[in-house]
Parts: structure tokens; C-alpha cells; sequence
């Protein structure tokens, strides 16, 4: 049980962070050395790593409540 509300959590948060960052570079248009629209925003916002981050920490976070759930011991 612990372990489902621990992926919960890093499901919840990483969503939260990733829709930031995603929404973030998304309102700030950015030309970032001829590189436009969102790869450029997120180039030029520097938020592309934040963004890479916390897209693999929610995936971890549904890798961990998918095995917790369906994989019986």
C-alpha cells in the first residue's frame, strides 16, 4: 500500500511539473538560433531538461502504481 501512494505521488508531481514547463514555454514564444516553436521555447526558457525530468519521474511513478497493482506476488 505504501508503495502505490509513493507512486501516486510521483505520478502527481511530475504531472504538475511537466504541465508547468510545458505551459511555460508554450506562452513564451522563443527563436532560439532558428529553432522555433516549442522545441525552441523550451531551448530558450531553458526548460527543457526540467521538462525531461520530471516526464521521466511521472513515468516512473505509473511504471511503479501499474506493478503494484496488477503484478500479484
Amino acid at each position: 500500500m505504501k508503495r502505490i501512494i509513493f507512486g501516486l505521488m510521483l505520478t502527481i508531481i511530475g504531472l504538475i511539473f511537466s504541465g508547468f514547463c510545458f505551459i511555460y514555454a508554450a506562452i513564451n514564444p522563443w527563436d532560439y538560433n532558428g529553432i522555433s516553436g516549442l522545441m525552441g521555447s523550451f531551448l530558450g526558457t531553458n526548460l527543457l531538461m526540467p521538462f525531461i525530468v520530471s516526464m521521466v519521474i511521472m513515468i516512473v511513478g505509473l511504471i511503479l502504481l501499474w506493478f503494484e497493482s496488477y503484478i500479484k506476488k
